[in-house]
């Protein structure tokens, strides 16, 4: 009965150690007419990349707001209609941002970057001036992204709080058969 209690233990523990993250933390930059940097964060995977969480940074030294959008599941309008966006990324791909890419709030408006497959192989950055209208920042800029050293975000283990109760389960109920098997 012991053995059972310590292998259970001893399994729980091995589960809370291998349960990966769900988010990763990315530094990004931008360069070209345009420039930025910044990280981004992902999360679950979405259509062969994942869904982007979080994005800061600057761009042209404007400070982002933040993420619009939320995390659709596949490409959906913009609030003022000016984009379709996805905010998914590909890390491990040649081209790291599909053609709706992500969609930011910078200096009250909306932002977007995203791949161009226009031949250029290349990203563009528009801004949204007015209600459903944009301005063309740039169609040849770079967006490139690198993992951030580890970090809170970056592959570290965060074990579910329900592989953590069967450990303690476990270990409360070794100490338990202990304190009986030294009492007779």
């Amino acid at each position: 009965m012991v053995r059972s209690l310590v292998a259970a233990a001893a399994a729980a523990l091995c589960l809370a150690a291998a349960t990966p993250a769900s988010a990763t933390l990315y530094d990004w930059v931008l360069t070209g007419a345009d420039h930025g940097v910044g990280t981004l964060t992902t999360g679950a995977a979405d259509n062969g990349g994942y869904d982007i969480t979080a994005f800061t940074g600057t761009i042209n030294s404007i400070a982002v707001g933040g993420l619009l959008g939320g995390q659709p599941g596949g490409s959906a309008a913009s609030p003022s209609g000016a984009f379709v966006y996805d905010n998914i990324v590909f890390p491990n791909a040649a081209q790291v941002l599909d053609s709706w890419g992500i969609l930011i709030a910078i200096s009250g408006v909306e932002g977007n970057i995203w791949g161009n497959f226009a031949g250029t192989g290349g990203y563009s950055y528009y801004e949204g001036t007015c209600g459903g209208c944009y301005s063309i920042q740039n169609n040849a800029d770079t967006f490139s992204l690198t993992r951030a050293p580890f970090s809170a975000l970056s592959d570290t283990a965060i074990p579910e709080p329900a592989t953590l109760s069967l450990l303690g389960f476990g270990l409360t109920g070794i100490s338990l058969l202990r304190r009986r098997a030294r009492s007779k």
